[in-house]
């Protein structure tokens, strides 16, 4: 998971951060690990202080202008966010999944896929399953905004006339749905789990 958000460019991780609806707490934490401080130090003055300015000066700035350490900020607060997520897909597929070229769907935010499973070509689409409040007030709303968190889950289709779909779970951004579909595919194709 680190080495995918590694290869992001500046906007598809301010992309990422927004979809993840990051929040001023799970953002310090990344900005005091960028910083040098360990998560008991967060509590001192002076060390979320620090934190604080590096987290206000990313929500205030267009991605464009964030230099390295607000890039830094960003993805170690990615990482940890998205950790749990990977540990869970990694014991589900229990190898590294496969890459599916991904292009965009049919309808805007949506995004498709296709895959052989066992000799049967199949369809996965990613694409939104609901819209929530977040728990937490992202660092990019304003107070007098209610921010609204999509949900997205994907889907594996037939590659046949048949019209049976398969929903699978919701999660925070497009990028861990497709992480999670290409860990599922990678386990189907290896015969380690069926829907």
């Amino acid at each position: 998971m680190e080495q995918l958000v590694d290869d992001l460019g500046i906007g598809d991780l301010a992309q990422l951060a927004h979809h993840a609806a990051l929040t001023w707490e799970e953002a310090a934490k990344g900005a005091a690990t960028v910083l040098g401080f360990a998560g008991a130090d967060l509590e001192e003055p002076l060390c979320e202080l620090g934190a604080r300015s590096l987290v206000d000066d990313i929500a205030e700035r267009p991605p464009q202008q964030w230099g390295r350490l607000h890039t830094q900020a960003v993805r170690a607060a990615l990482y940890l966010c998205l950790a749990d997520l990977a540990d869970a897909l990694i014991d589900a597929s229990e190898s590294t999944p496969t890459p599916l070229r991904w292009r965009n769907g049919a309808q805007q935010g949506q995004e498709s896929a296709e895959a052989c499973i066992s000799g049967v070509k199949r369809h996965i689409l990613v694409d939104r399953a609901e819209a929530l409040p977040p728990p937490e007030m992202p660092i990019w709303s304003h107070p007098e905004v209610a921010p609204v968190q999509f949900t997205w889950r994907w889907q594996l289709r037939p590659g046949t006339p048949e019209r049976i779909t398969h929903n699978c779970g919701t999660f925070s951004t497009p990028f861990a749905a497709r992480h999670a579909a290409e860990c599922a595919v990678t386990a189907m194709a290896a015969g380690r789990c069926d829907l």
